[in-house]
């Protein structure tokens, strides 16, 4: 696996989660308040996987020179802020952001409540909305607040197993990148993979290997 390969790996996973969430979307649509302009969820201080962080810096690099300066100004808008929020020392540039839970910042690439690397996002923006179940948490299931009310009881019969299924699958994901392309376990912000190019820094833990 080289990093091209890795990418369509990637590429096929989101699909399925894509489908999935469409599926899921259908099952409880008289429910489902997620719609372009929508951008409750995008708000949220979170982490993400190098693999994302690479595949948003290979879509920025891909946009025309003014969008792509424009969203890296909003981003360093968002980590400026963002210092500020969970540590109070913004000088500290060589170290990455660690979100804070709780903590809520509008996401850089937002623009006028539309993602503007909506093909790039990364993957808990292409699921969040729906009921999710995550197997450290059997008996927590997650959901946006405006399709589904804090501890309300939801039908999960026939979601639980496809979504077990998807995250087996990115978790072997993650684990062949780490073998075949000495994939170190690190993590960013879209902000950081806005600003920094983490195909380029992906490209060079391979080279090194």
């Amino acid at each position: 696996m080289n990093v091209d390969d890795l990418f369509q790996a990637y590429e096929a996973h989101i699909a399925g989660v894509d489908g999935e969430f469409r599926r899921v979307f259908q099952k409880f649509a008289h429910r489902m308040q997620c719609r372009r302009g929508c951008s409750m969820c995008c708000s949220q201080m979170f982490s993400i996987s190098l693999i994302e962080a690479a595949y948003i810096s290979r879509a920025i690099k891909a946009l025309p020179d003014e969008e792509r300066e424009r969203l890296r100004s909003s981003a360093r808008e968002y980590v400026a802020r963002a210092w500020a929020l969970t540590s109070g020392e913004e000088d500290q540039e060589d170290e990455g952001i660690t979100p804070k839970p709780g903590a809520r910042l509008p996401c850089p690439a937002l623009k006028g409540d539309a993602c503007s690397i909506y093909d790039a996002r990364p993957i808990i923006c292409r699921k969040w909305g729906i009921p999710i179940f995550n197997p450290k948490k059997p008996l927590e299931i997650q959901a946006c607040h405006l399709n589904f009310q804090p501890g309300e009881e939801i039908d999960m019969d026939g979601l639980i197993e496809p979504q077990v299924a998807l995250l087996e699958e990115w978790v072997e994901l993650k684990r062949r990148a780490g073998r075949d392309l000495n994939h170190p376990k690190m993590t960013a912000t879209i902000a950081e993979a806005i600003l920094e190019d983490y195909e380029q820094i992906l490209e060079d833990h391979t080279a090194g290997k």
